[in-house]
This record gives structure tokens, C-alpha cells and sequence, in this order.
């Protein structure tokens, strides 16, 4: 009988694969080829315009693409999950109205409007959460209705009318400000919520969680992982993060409108995808949805510069997504 050394020599069962290369790790994660249409998408526009790859513009598109960029932070656990949730634009503006309507009628003090607000976008993610989780119900049609239910609220408490909002400077240098006079602050939440998101899902127990479920929802709950709990968790945090997003355009705008938000769910879900998230369940990254916000960030910015039309951008924004969630579900179809 061959020892375990001979057997390992032998290349029996243990015998280790060889290590592969860096570059090769590299070129294999799904992060790399969006990374790629990035760079080629950017090289395009720096040729195509003269303004586009200038400080001031770069600097413009973190801007730009910051509100969205903090709900696909969170949207990405929610697609991982095989969830989807339309009502994000809706609770934006319910929570950012608010929060404006109690500050400026009632004289509320603006932090503790704030927290309400957030508190507000818990509830409304956690009744999302419940009414599909418990009522076993498709979360699209739950959030198709409570999109119209929450928009419909900030229409009501608003009476349609927009509101211009004065905020303290302290608040302000907080949420709506620029930082030296050029970095704007609210592309430093986004940051911030991406490293706050990347490290709670690729280094908790909750992120493992969140996987599990996503890959097989039966096989997690045979695990001994709450599923119900995972997924319901997972729309609060949405609803959080949506209402944070709010009250930060809201005080760089220095207003908000009972409409404000309107399509951006489809952009959301268009920069999760992309960045590889799939729809299928169990596959994505922070990292991706990070580099998949700024493409499509990118992508509508140099598209306003060459003077294309809005309408336009909006088709090729459509058709965008629906070759993202092409490709990704093919590829992750072929692995498994």
C-alpha cells in the first residue's frame, strides 16, 4: 500500500493544483471585462470631445453618478438574492420631501428630520420585504405596486408643490458641499457606502449568508439560515439606503420635488448588472457594481457632450441593460 506522500507524488486525490498566474486570476474575474469596456468607453470619449477627460468634468461625473451609485451598493444585495425592487425612486422622493416639508413647516431640527426620514425608508423597505417575503408574492409585482403607493404619498404630503430648502451650513458641509472647493460630498458618501457595503458582503457572515441564498435558497435554509430573514433584511437596508440617497440630493439641490427620482430604479438596475451582478442569483461583487455605475455613468456623460439627445440616451440606457442581463445570464448559465 502507497503511502500519502507517494500518493500525492503520484498525483492521486492529494496532489494540489498547480497555482495559476496573477494575470490569469485577474483576466478570469467578471470584474475584468467591464473594467476593460470602461477604459475603451472612456479612450472613445476623450477622443470624441475635448472636454471630456478634464478635471473639472471627471469630477462632475462622480457627482453625477453618486446618488445612484449608494442605492446600487445596496441593490446588489437584493439582485445576488434573486429580489428586485422597483419602489426605490419613489421611497427617494417620499423620504427626501419629508424630511424637507418637516424642517421647513414644522421647524424640525434637520438631523432629527433626517433620522426620521431614514427611519421611514426602513419602514417602507421592511413593509416591501414583508407583504413579498411572508405573502410569498413576486417582488416585482409587490414593488411595481408600492412604487405607485409611495409616489403617490410624496404627492399628497407635498400637494405637488416642489420645496427649496435653506440648510444649516453644518448640515450642509455634510451632505451637499464641495470639499477644497471642487471635490462635491456627496461622491464621498459613495464611496464610503461602497467600502461600508464591499466589506459586509465579501467579509460578514451576513455576505455569506446573502450568497447562500442567492445560490440556492433551499440548500441555505437546509444550512439552518434564516431565508426569510435574509431576504426581508436585505429590503430595509435598500429602503435605508434609498432614503439616505434622498436627503443627500436633496441638500446639494438645495430643493426637492414630489417627482424627483422618477426612472432611476431602471438606472440602478442597469449599473448592478452591468457591473455582473446576475439575475439568476448567487453571482456578484461590489467591486462590479462600483465599475458598473461608472460605466454607465461615463457612458451618459459623454453622451450629454457630444450633444446627443436626452431621449436618446435613454434608449441606449434600455438597451444597455438588456445586453448586460443578456451576456451575464448566458455566461453564469454556461458555468454552471
Amino acid at each position: 500500500m502507497k503511502s500519502t506522500s507517494e500518493k500525492t507524488v503520484a498525483g492521486g486525490p492529494a496532489a494540489q493544483p498547480a497555482e495559476i498566474p496573477l494575470y490569469r486570476r485577474i483576466l478570469q474575474r467578471q470584474e475584468f471585462g467591464v473594467f476593460l469596456a470602461l477604459i475603451l468607453i472612456s479612450i472613445f470619449f476623450s477622443v470624441s470631445t475635448t472636454t471630456f477627460l478634464t478635471m473639472p468634468n471627471m469630477l462632475n461625473v462622480m457627482r453625477q453618478i453618486s446618488i445612484n451609485g449608494i442605492i446600487v451598493m445596496a441593490m446588489t444585495f437584493v439582485i445576488i438574492i434573486k429580489d428586485i425592487d422597483l419602489s426605490i425612486g419613489s421611497t427617494f422622493a417620499l423620504v427626501s420631501m419629508l424630511v424637507a416639508i418637516m424642517f421647513n413647516t414644522y421647524g424640525v431640527n434637520i438631523w432629527l428630520a433626517s433620522l426620521i426620514g431614514l427611519i421611514l425608508g426602513g419602514i417602507l423597505g421592511l413593509i416591501n420585504g414583508v407583504v413579498a417575503v411572508k405573502g410569498q408574492l413576486p417582488p416585482f409585482i409587490v414593488t411595481l405596486g408600492s412604487m405607485m403607493i409611495y409616489r403617490g404619498l410624496a404627492l399628497v404630503i407635498s400637494g405637488g408643490v416642489p420645496a427649496a430648502v435653506r440648510l444649516p451650513e453644518t448640515f450642509f458641509m455634510f451632505t451637499g458641499a464641495r470639499v477644497f472647493g471642487r471635490i462635491p460630498v456627496p461622491s464621498l458618501w459613495f464611496l464610503g457606502v461602497t467600502l461600508i457595503a464591499g466589506f459586509i458582503l465579501h467579509r460578514t457572515s451576513y455576505g455569506f449568508k446573502v450568497y447562500a441564498v442567492g445560490g440556492n435558497a433551499e440548500a441555505a435554509r437546509l444550512a439552518g439560515i434564516d431565508v426569510d430573514r435574509v431576504r426581508i433584511t436585505n429590503f430595509v437596508i435598500l429602503g435605508v439606503v434609498s432614503g439616505l440617497a434622498g436627503i443627500i440630493s436633496m441638500s446639494y439641490l438645495s430643493s426637492v420635488t414630489p417627482t424627483v427620482g422618477q426612472g432611476i430604479e431602471m438606472q440602478v438596475i442597469a449599473a448592478t448588472v452591468l457591473g455582473g451582478t446576475s439575475m439568476l442569483g448567487g453571482v456578484g461583487t461590489i467591486l462590479g457594481s462600483f465599475l458598473g455605475t461608472l460605466v454607465l455613468g461615463v457612458v451618459r456623460n459623454g453622451l450629454v457632450l457630444m450633444g446627443t439627445s436626452a431621449y436618446l440616451i435613454d434608449l441606449i440606457t434600455g438597451i444597455v441593460l438588456i445586453l448586460a442581463v443578456f451576456v451575464s445570464s448566458y455566461a453564469h448559465r454556461e458555468k454552471r
